[in-house]
C-alpha cells in the first residue's frame, strides 16, 4: 500500500515500513528532523508551518496524479484538519475522525458534552479577554486552574491558589490565548492517571492505566509508571468511568489517551485525545504488557481491522517507568555536554536513555513538556521498584552548561 503520512510520531511510521508499506512524508518545517531525508520514505515534502490546508491538499494532489496514494494517515492532532482536506481532495480514505477531534480538543466543548451526558466532571467557565478571565476566576473560586482552550503539552496551564498568583498565571497563559479563550476550572485534588485504550467498531479495549507524576506548579510531566498502583476497586472505577466517556464522545476505530484525576469523589476527567499517549507511554505499555500499540495503531490508521490482533486479556509481565531530567535555568547558559549517559545505559534495569536537548542548546526555563532535557526508561518487579530505578538512573545524568558568549 502507498501511504501519505502527514506529521510525525515516527515510530508508527517505522511500523508501517516494517509492514511492507511505501510512505511519503508531508511534514511542517518546524517538525522536520535531520534524518528524515534518509528515513523510511520514498519522498519527503516540507511545508511552511503556516501553510494552509489548501496548499497541503494541492501539493498532495500533484504527487497523487503521478503516483497514486491508497490512504492518508496521521498520528498527531494538530495535523488532523490537514488530513481531512487531503483525503477529501484526493478522494482516498483516512481513519482520522476530525469531528471527534474537534469534540475533544476544545476543553470547553469537552466539558459541555460531559455535562450533557451527566458524566461527573468539574465546574468550569470559558472566558475571553482579561476582564472575563478575572471574573471567571472569581466565579469558580480558589484554587482553580487556568488553561488555553486547545493547547497540548501543558502549554500555558497555570494553577491559582491565592490572589497574589493571578498575574503570574495570566502571564504564563499569555495574552494571545487570553484573547482567543481560556478555560477556568475548579482544581481537582487527587492522583493523576491516564488510560490507554483502543476502540474498534465502537467497542473499547483498555490496554493499560498509567500513573502520572507532574510538577505541582507548571504541570510539566516528570514521570510515568505502568501498571498504575491501584487497588482492584480503584482500577475498576477508573476504567469504567473512561469507558463511559469514550461511549459519550463516540470513539469508534481509533486509539485514545484519557487523563483523569482520582479524587475523593471518584474519577474526574482532565483532558482526552483521539491519539496514543506521548511521553514514551507506549514504550512503557510494550515493556510492561508486550502489546505493541505503535504497530496496532499504524495498522488501524490505514483501515485494518485490529480487533483480531488484540489479546483476549492484557497482563503485566513487569512494571515499567519513565523519568525525566528537567534542569531549568537561564537561557544565557548553553549546554556543553551530558555526562553519565553510557553509565546509565549500562545499568541492568534501564531500557532506554533519550537526550532531548543537544549540545549548543540554550538552557530552558522549564514551562512545558517540550522544555525537558532527557528521559530514562526502566523496569522493575513492581511499580515502586521501576520508579526507583528510573529516578535513580536519571539522577546520574549530569547536564553541563557554560555561559553563552555575548554578541560582539
Amino acid at each position: 500500500m502507498r501511504v501519505l503520512v502527514i506529521g510525525t510520531n515516527r515510530v508508527c511510521h517505522d511500523r508501517l515500513r516494517d509492514q511492507g508499506h511505501e510512505m511519503v512524508l508531508f511534514v511542517p518545517r518546524g517538525r522536520v528532523r535531520r534524518e528524515d531525508p534518509v528515513g523510511p520514505y520514498s519522498h519527503v515534502v516540507i511545508l511552511d508551518d503556516e501553510a494552509g490546508a489548501d496548499l497541503w491538499a494541492e501539493t498532495a494532489e500533484v504527487l497523487h496524479r503521478r503516483y497514486p496514494f491508497d490512504a492518508v494517515a496521521a498520528y498527531n492532532e494538530h495535523t488532523y484538519p490537514l488530513v481531512r482536506a487531503v483525503s477529501e481532495r484526493l478522494g482516498i480514505p483516512t481513519a482520522v475522525d476530525v469531528e471527534l477531534f474537534h469534540r475533544v480538543v476544545d476543553k470547553s466543548r469537552m466539558r459541555r458534552i460531559l455535562d450533557e451526558h451527566a458524566i461527573p466532571s468539574c465546574r468550569f467557565v470559558l472566558a475571553r479577554g482579561r476582564r472575563a478571565v478575572l471574573d471567571a476566576v472569581e466565579e469558580i473560586g480558589l484554587p482553580c486552574i487556568v488553561k488555553p482552550v486547545d493547547t497540548e503539552g501543558s502549554l500555558g496551564v497555570s494553577r491559582i491558589d491565592a490572589a497574589r498568583d493571578i498575574e503570574a498565571a495570566l502571564r504564563r497563559v499569555g495574552p494571545h490565548h487570553i484573547d482567543r479563550g481560556v478555560v477556568v476550572e475548579e482544581f481537582l485534588d487527587g492522583d493523576e492517571f491516564s488510560v490507554e485504550a483502543l476502540s474498534t467498531g465502537g467497542r473499547h479495549r483498555i490496554i493499560a492505566v498509567t500513573r502520572k507524576f507532574t510538577d505541582p506548579v507548571t504541570f510539566v510531566s516528570r514521570g510515568h509508571v505502568i501498571p498504575a498502583p491501584l487497588t482492584t476497586d480503584e482500577h475498576a472505577a477508573v476504567t469504567a468511568y473512561v469507558t463511559r466517556v469514550l461511549d459519550a464522545f463516540g470513539f469508534h476505530d481509533c486509539p485514545s489517551h484519557t487523563e483523569v484525576m482520582l479524587t475523593e469523589h471518584g474519577p474526574r476527567i482532565i483532558e482526552m485525545h483521539n491519539r496514543i499517549g506521548g511521553d514514551a507511554i507506549m514504550d512503557l505499555v510494550h515493556l510492561s504488557t508486550g502489546v505493541d500499540m505503535y504497530d496496532l495503531v499504524a495498522r488501524q490508521s490505514i483501515g485494518e481491522d485490529i480487533s483480531v490482533l488484540l489479546p483476549d486479556e492484557v497482563t503485566h509481565e513487569r512494571s515499567a517507568a519513565a523519568w525525566y531530567a528537567a534542569p531549568s535555568g537561564s537561557p544565557a547558559h548553553t549546554l556543553l555536554k551530558v555526562e553519565g549517559v553510557e553509565r546509565v545505559r549500562g545499568l541492568p534495569h534501564v531500557r532506554g536513555v533519550t537526550l532531548l536537548k543537544e549540545p549548543g542548546s540554550p538552557q530552558p526555563v522549564v514551562r512545558n513538556n517540550f522544555d525537558r532535557s532527557g528521559r530514562v526508561l526502566a523496569v522493575g518487579d513492581s511499580p515502586e521498584q521501576a520508579l526507583d530505578h528510573a529516578r535513580e538512573a536519571t539522577a546520574v545524568l549530569r547536564f553541563v552548561y557554560g555561559w553563552s558568549s555575548p554578541d560582539v
